[in-house]
């Protein structure tokens, strides 16, 4: 008799165009605002101001973790992410439902494992979309028997860049420097500048569980002990959520992330680790005179407090290739939306 209390997928059980209905629809709450305040210490004032508005990286780890029982409840790691956009706004009382479509499949040289690569959408009570993006996460297989992905893998093309058509948007009426503290407004930032954010935080064991089962993310990766060797992993979601809080120091005026262009978990995270946060300015653009985007790319390191002379690629001289440096965590690409000066100057 199969065992009720083991419904679950392995990189065999998948196939590329299956399309998946996540159970479980969540109300996002004030609760789930104070909550995330308590784990990351995000500043961002829309996000914690009496609008209601829920933050979007709130509704990313609730999309996210519906997914876990279909797609990476036998996950070895997260890897990336790419084409995510935020659709419209979420406020508190909306409830927010998931679908998935199956869009690549990669079986591994080991044999051991496969990357299962996903289109997922997350929508409000309405049907209408609220986040959509890819990503592709490592699954174990339940089977040494090799499957057709091994010889003939299915790897998706992923757009490199969210295009600024996407970003479009009316900026928050209520926006006030005064609420923000901030001095700089989209013009003061120079495409190739380095901001180095000093506020680093060390992750313990019952912080980064309770995060992770906050949003009814279930993998075993991040919980179980006996099968991670004694050092389950940190869910790459909250070293998302660690640096974009940390990232409020020198962007006080951003007006909300609006889309991740691509997203590297590039090494693991364990209780313990210390994350610093430094950003690079890729691109900025003007969206209407009350505001704009930058174009950011946000790194997250561990146990080493980055400066000037800290190069998170490493040259391999071998196979002429650049490498992470072992102590980056996460390297994410992403828009800002960017309050301008003249917003400010509307309001005196």
């Amino acid at each position: 008799m199969t065992n009720k209390g083991l419904i679950q997928n392995f990189f065999e059980d998948f196939e590329v165009g299956r399309k998946l209905t996540c159970p479980t629809p969540r109300v996002l709450t004030d609760a789930d605002r104070v909550a995330y305040i308590s784990f990351t210490g995000d500043r961002t004032p829309l996000y914690c101001s009496s609008a209601g508005s829920v933050h979007p990286l709130i509704v990313f780890h609730t999309v996210l973790g519906q997914t876990v029982r279909q797609i990476s409840l036998n996950a070895v790691a997260n890897l990336g992410y790419a084409e995510m956009v935020w659709h419209r706004p979420v406020r508190v009382g909306d409830e927010i439902h998931t679908t998935i479509e199956i869009i690549g499949l990669k079986e591994n040289s080991n044999r051991q494992s496969g990357i299962v690569y996903a289109r997922t959408t997350g929508s409000n009570q309405h049907g209408e979309p609220v986040l959509s993006y890819c990503r592709w996460v490592m699954v174990r297989k339940n089977r040494e028997a090799e499957t057709s992905y091994l010889r003939d893998p299915v790897v998706p093309t992923v757009a490199p860049l969210v295009p600024t058509g996407h970003l479009a948007g009316t900026p928050p009426n209520h926006f006030s420097p005064r609420d923000t503290g901030g001095n700089f407004f989209l013009e003061d930032y120079s495409v190739g500048e380095r901001i180095y954010h000093s506020d680093g935080q060390t992750i313990n064991s019952s912080d980064h569980m309770s995060f992770t089962r906050l949003y009814q993310n279930s993998a075993r990766v991040h919980f179980d002990a006996i099968t991670t060797g004694g050092k389950p992993l940190v869910y790459g979601g909250l070293i998302i959520s660690l640096g974009y809080a940390q990232a409020f120091s020198g962007f006080e005026n951003r007006l909300g992330i609006k889309a991740i262009n691509a997203g590297t978990h590039a090494n693991p995270a364990y209780a313990g680790d210390t994350a610093y946060c430094f950003t690079e300015v890729l691109d900025r653009v003007s969206l209407s005179d009350l505001h704009g985007a930058l174009r950011l790319r946000m790194f997250v390191v561990k146990n080493h407090q980055p400066d000037e002379s800290f190069s998170p690629m490493n040259d391999s001289t071998s196979s002429n290739t650049q490498r992470y440096h072992p102590a980056v965590v996460l390297d994410l690409d992403y828009w800002e939306l960017m309050a301008t000066r003249r917003s400010d100057a509307g309001r005196r």
